[in-house]
């Protein structure tokens, strides 16, 4: 990881990307009850709606970008490069350069991103992170976060509605650096250092 060492400067960007699920079948962890009352969470059935959340995050000053998409592939990878672009405006800044780190998933390296990653004179680098290491990337922590504020135990009954709360926890995030920073903290002590 050659680029954790020359970090902050506003040429330079370093993020980290993930995609995670939401579904309309809550994620159903462990809660406080009273005793002798079992909580009950209500589901779907076995084929409920689902989306992904595609996301990255600067764990150095504590910024986010995410995009939903209907799929885990390459366009809703796409939409979030693209994303990527006009939060940082890479058009207007042909020098500034993004280092995007991602995991081994297949829709990160299609034939289609190549081109568009090439079509934008590689403004956008992708490295990656070794295979099967979900705790080196800060953007788990975040999608742990979103878990525990939006699905964990809690039934939505239309896609609509869970995409309003999904949408509604990343305007938090953007409103609120320090959550994020303190989210992913460890990775800041680690690339500034």
């Amino acid at each position: 990881m050659v680029y954790l060492k020359s970090q902050v400067s506003p040429e330079f960007i370093l993020l980290f990307a993930d995609s995670a699920e939401v579904s309309l079948l809550p994620t159903i962890t462990r809660c406080w009850t009273r005793i002798g009352r079992q909580r009950v969470i209500c589901t779907p059935g076995v084929r409920a709606s689902k989306r992904w959340n595609w996301g990255a995050v600067d764990p150095v000053c504590g910024r986010t970008v995410h995009v939903v998409h209907r799929r885990r592939n390459n366009v809703g990878f796409r939409r979030l490069l693209a994303a990527i672009s006009r939060a940082y405006e890479l058009p207007a800044h042909p020098e500034r350069k993004v280092v995007l780190f991602v995991d081994n998933d297949k829709a990160h390296d299609a034939k289609a991103v190549r081109r568009l990653l090439e079509k934008h004179t590689f403004q956008i680098h992708l490295e990656w992170l070794p295979p099967y290491t979900p705790e080196l990337n800060p953007m788990e922590d975040i999608w742990q976060h979103m878990r525990r504020c939006v699905t964990h135990n809690h039934f939505f009954e239309r896609v609509g509605t869970l995409l309003e709360a999904v949408g509604q926890f990343h305007r938090q995030l953007e409103t609120s650096p320090e959550l994020v920073l303190r989210l992913a903290g460890r990775w800041a002590e680690l690339i500034v250092t």
